[in-house]
């Protein structure tokens, strides 16, 4: 049977969890595998019978009563927002917390957020404070920064935890350890940056981070952690005991279980910790990469690259489209607001920044949302070139490809490399739209690609045309019934 790897095209918000909704109904998915992200995502799935939830970490599948969740070694996870997303799901859905225990499985490699790293995540960025990275403040980016950052690999132990720490048969004495150096960090980075990020948090803040550092920092409090992780997970009720949940051997697990899969990414691939565009990114992989590493045995697989008809971005950074011609007339009732991400804001269809994440993401065909959101617009823009107002340098000319107009102005058609300039560059630059007709028309309850307006088939062609991808899905709305197949 086939199988399919979904991943974000654009800044993240792209519709993935509907669309693997859709896609599980309509093949008999037996599994969804979540290969990248952690705990911070939320992929909002609404069932033709209204039902909402916001998956996380279970698989955006698991409406399906058959789709399994397989949880996997590049994901970041955090046991007790699990506990409490099999709770919120079991009490909409009616299946019982062991039932939905006997589908989800989690590699015993994944890292685990911790109290810490959810502090240190918040410490971090107050201590930036108007240069802060714009991350959730869930911990979960921190996790792999961590772990990753050279300077340091001097803590012994790790500045980590694994889920197979926490279930070790034989000792607790891994977890008392790993939650002492992170203490020990987390405490003197706090002590290093204590006035600036006091002089950076909101007031209605305050309070709650003051508890939680009193908690935290307090001498031994990481003795009481560790041997929380022991109560709640290790020796927990048999309802909740994720000990039967834990695999290690990924790809025979995986083969004994799937016969079809959809590889569920997170994020998107213009905030990558490796090819967003810095400094707003986050530390995780958000490409679809490693879903390609554990996928390599299957022989019928599609890479399906998500987007939205136009364009959104929560919170901080780069966004060369954004424009109040979109964001006055749209909203996402679906995407919370925080000091952490911000609001969500909104541009047209960027067509440049999409070709550079097709350079790295190589994927087959796209899947397009949020269509029905331009539906009241009387004319719709795409951006397929920049006009730049900057200085023409040798990093310059790496990174992009461009043309000179006879009037000297610089004209820049498309990303040709990755920098860590990348956004310096394209803050000096001004979108060149395509200016097409709107179609004035509600989609919302069309089921056939026959009965979408011409405006409205002519716009996806174009998408097509400038993305140099087939469009195979469409979505008009938020349920799985508003997907069309083109």
């Amino acid at each position: 049977m086939d199988s399919f790897i979904l991943c974000g095209m654009q800044f993240g918000d792209e519709g993935k969890g509907t669309f693997v909704d859709y896609l599980a109904h309509e093949q008999n998915i037996d599994c969804v595998v979540r290969y990248n992200g952690g705990s911070q995502a939320s992929h909002t799935v609404i069932t033709p019978s209204k039902i909402i939830h916001k998956f996380s970490q279970l698989g955006s599948g698991m409406f399906l009563d058959k789709c399994h969740t397989y949880i996997t070694e590049n994901m970041v996870i955090n046991l007790d927002n699990l506990i409490v997303e099999m709770e919120v799901f079991s009490e909409k859905t009616g299946i019982s917390i062991p039932d939905l225990m006997d589908r989800i499985h989690i590699h015993e490699n994944c890292f685990v957020v911790t109290p810490y790293h959810k502090l240190i995540n918040k410490l971090r960025e107050l201590s930036k404070g108007e240069n802060r990275r714009g991350t959730v403040g869930t911990g979960v980016s921190e996790v792999r920064y961590l772990l990753a950052e050279p300077k340091l690999f001097l803590y012994e132990p790790p500045l980590g935890l694994q889920v197979k720490d926490i279930f070790n048969p034989y000792s607790i004495n891994p977890i008392i350890g790993r939650m002492e150096a992170l203490q020990n960090y987390v405490n003197k980075f706090y002590r290093e940056n204590e006035d600036v990020l006091w002089q950076n948090a909101p007031e209605e803040m305050k309070e709650s981070l003051r508890k939680e550092i009193a908690f935290l920092l307090t001498p031994k409090a990481f003795l009481n952690i560790a041997s929380g992780y022991v109560t709640k997970f290790k020796q927990a009720p048999r309802d909740v005991n994720f000990s039967k949940c834990i695999y290690n051997a990924y790809e025979l697990s995986l083969r004994k279980n799937c016969q079809s899969a959809i590889f569920e990414g997170s994020q998107g691939l213009l905030i990558d910790g490796n090819y967003g565009i810095k400094p707003n990114t986050t530390f995780l992989d958000t490409t679809n990469h490693f879903a390609l590493d554990i996928s390599y045995y299957r022989d019928n697989i599609t890479k399906v690259g998500i987007a939205k008809a136009f364009a959104s971005r929560h919170g901080l950074g780069v966004f060369p489209t954004e424009t109040t011609d979109v964001s006055g007339r749209i909203c996402d009732n679906n995407q919370d607001e925080s000091f952490w991400n911000g609001k969500i804001r909104f541009g047209w269809f960027d067509a440049i920044l999409f070709r550079y994440a097709q350079s790295i993401n190589q994927v087959d065909e796209l899947y397009l949302s949020s269509l029905d959101k331009l539906d009241g617009f009387e004319t719709i823009k795409v951006c397929n070139e920049y006009y730049y107002n900057g200085i023409v340098d040798e990093k310059f000319n790496s990174i992009f490809n461009y043309s000179t107009l006879p009037d000297g102005q610089i004209v820049i058609t498309d990303i040709k490399e990755y920098s860590e300039d990348l956004g310096m560059y394209l803050e000096k630059c001004t979108p060149k739209y395509i200016v097409v007709k709107g179609w004035k028309h509600d989609t919302s309850n069309v089921s056939d690609k026959n009965s979408l307006p011409t405006e409205c088939l002519e716009y996806i062609a174009l998408l097509e045309e400038i993305t140099n991808l087939h469009i195979s899905i469409v979505s008009v709305g938020p349920t799985r019934e508003n997907k069309i197949r083109m």
